[in-house]
């Protein structure tokens, strides 16, 4: 039953903004001496069985990705955001347009690389309590969010693009995951945040 679960999600990783306060692409950002941020969230995932992961990227990470030759699986599929400066909302539509019919889909910024495999597993283990699944420590609520097929019909069906995914989210029900992983709650978007987090200092070339 879990395994059939699992071929019934997808995973999108919103990384088409523009970095400008870390003044580098996040998604090229070290993870440790083998993995870049990008490497390491898409790896987390296939590892724990999700079959369609989607990376919306701006068209100029998308050249970068491509000039130096960053090895991904097969399975991730890269979609370019046209026009980023249209915001994260708009952003999470693009990449719910290619998401299987049908199928519930996590989602999550790039900046946040801690996502592991046991809380993808607990949260898809919940996913028939709510149409929302967060996993949460007290109150605080953090990252991937879990969302079912009706929720990725409305975002795909939305036009004002000025919507934030958490306002958007709020009419529908929600289930909080209780997890132990403070790491659900980071947020990598300046220099000071990556070496407060634990990483070097080593911003990719």
């Amino acid at each position: 039953m879990k395994d059939a679960l699992f071929t019934q999600t997808s995973g999108i990783i919103l990384s088409a903004g523009s970095s400008t306060r870390m003044r580098t692409h996040k998604a090229l950002l070290k993870f440790d001496s083998e993995k870049t941020f990008l490497q390491k969230i898409t790896e987390t995932y296939l590892l724990s069985g999700i079959e369609q992961l989607v990376v919306v990227v701006n068209f100029e990470l998308f050249q970068l990705i491509r000039q130096k030759n960053y090895t991904l699986p097969e399975k991730v599929k890269f979609i370019i955001n046209e026009k980023p400066e249209l915001g994260r909302f708009f952003s999470l539509q693009t990449g719910l347009k290619n998401v299987t019919v049908g199928n519930s889909c996590f989602f999550q910024n790039i900046d946040n690389p801690f996502v592991t495999k046991e809380t993808i597993d607990l949260m898809l283990s919940c996913s028939g309590e709510a149409e929302i699944v967060k996993p949460c420590i007290g109150e605080k609520c953090g990252h991937p969010v879990l969302v079912g097929p009706a929720i990725i019909r409305a975002i795909i069906a939305e036009t004002d693009y000025s919507n934030h995914i958490d306002a958007f989210l709020h009419g529908y029900s929600l289930f909080k995951v209780e997890v132990q992983d403070t790491r659900i709650l980071a947020n990598i978007n300046q220099p000071d945040d990556y070496n407060k987090a634990g990483f070097n200092a080593c911003m990719p070339g």
